[in-house]
């Protein structure tokens, strides 16, 4: 009797908004072996996947560069080599292990395993978290079986009978335990029952132009008791003036993870504000987890899907926003007063449950098991 398990292809990375969704993915489909194929130049080379990939594939594939370093030069030079040498690799992955789906969560990586199950008529699938349209779901959006969105202002963009809309997937770890009482994490971080607590978040590597607002204006935050969680990010922690560490109302993490006491999950439950960059799988997480939120949309992020993103959230009155440029206005600290003097943080928590998609993972799995069922 032939035991062999069939497998299906996950493809995405570079950033943990590209990541979660395909390990979201993988715990779900249980009854497959799932194969992870990512970049060797993405974070997630260095992510522990643990066991939720059968075996995981790392090409050499990078974006185009949009600076213009001697570096990124070079690198795009390379680029064609990279592509033909990153398509015939993703051919010869899904030779040897036959799925019956290529899924493209997003990242550079996504692309050429997408395309090149295309080619091999192999059934495929994109889930693509932002408002914008990313550049592989632009190029592949009428080839692919079907295409899973999180925000209404897609269609703007793309509206082929092939998309639906589900919301994105996130963290499993957040979908854990969230009923715990917001008292008992406070204590159990030894955090003050008495002091607002404010959660500042720049995405999975940090946001230095924020984490420099909150370094030079401490004061404010200080004067007016708040206690400050701040993930920083691994690369910016150097940077933190040595005299924050003997402040006692702010902590600095590089990152929060999932398996320790200062979690994404447990900062969120314990936060009465959460300040954060407006990236997709960020404004999922705080709209399941009903936070309150001001978001500094990233001005740089492609297609300007950040600032997209957050006034879809705005529109429904589930957050605030806040220019970058206007942070050295003391715009932030005005409305933080503004938020907690007339208690506006308690109807933005309810405005973000209304917001959020709770059911998206499994909205996810049933479009996938849909085309696979289609396909048999």
């Amino acid at each position: 009797m032939n035991n062999k398990r069939e497998t299906i292809i996950i493809a995405g990375g570079g950033t943990g908004g590209h990541i979660i969704p395909a390990v979201s993915i993988a715990l779900e489909l249980k009854e497959f072996d799932s194969i992870y194929i990512g970049s060797k130049y993405g974070i997630e080379s260095k992510e522990n996947l643990n066991d939720n990939f059968k075996k995981k594939y790392f090409l050499d594939i990078t974006g185009i560069q949009r600076n213009m370093s001697i570096k990124s030069l070079i690198s795009n030079l390379v680029f064609p080599i990279r592509f033909f040498k990153t398509y015939f690799e993703s051919r010869k992955i899904i030779s040897r292990h036959r799925p019956k789906i290529v899924i493209g969560t997003g990242g550079y990586c996504s692309g050429l395993p997408l395309l090149a199950g295309i080619h091999m008529k192999v059934p495929t699938l994109i889930q693509d978290q932002n408002s914008v349209p990313g550049l592989i779901t632009k190029k592949l959006h009428s080839k692919v079986n079907k295409i899973c969105i999180a925000y209404e202002e897609f269609y703007k963009y793309i509206n082929n009978s092939n998309i639906t809309l589900t919301g994105n997937p996130i963290n499993p770890a957040l979908k854990k335990n969230i009923n715990i009482d917001k008292n008992f994490i406070k204590k159990t971080l030894g955090l003050s029952l008495s002091k607002k607590t404010i959660l500042i978040l720049g995405g999975s590597q940090g946001a230095q132009s924020i984490n420099k607002h909150i370094y030079s204006n401490y004061n404010f935050y200080k004067k007016n008791n708040y206690q400050i969680v701040l993930q920083c990010g691994e690369k910016n922690y150097n940077s933190i003036p040595i005299e924050l560490f003997n402040e006692k109302n702010i902590i600095i993490k590089k990152f929060l993870k999932d398996e320790e006491k200062w979690s994404m999950l447990n900062c969120c439950i314990a936060a009465d504000l959460v300040i954060a960059r407006a990236g997709a799988l960020t404004i999922s997480e705080l709209t399941y987890l009903g936070k309150a939120s001001i978001l500094i949309p990233y001005k740089y992020a492609s297609e300007n899907h950040q600032e997209i993103n957050a006034k879809s959230l705005q529109k429904k009155e589930a957050c605030i926003i806040i220019d970058e440029d206007k942070l050295r206005k003391g715009n932030l600290e005005k409305k933080i007063t503004e938020i907690f003097t007339n208690k506006t943080y308690l109807n933005l928590e309810k405005k973000a449950l209304n917001a959020a998609y709770p059911n998206a993972i499994e909205d996810i799995i049933q479009q996938i098991k849909k085309i696979l069922n289609e396909v048999n």
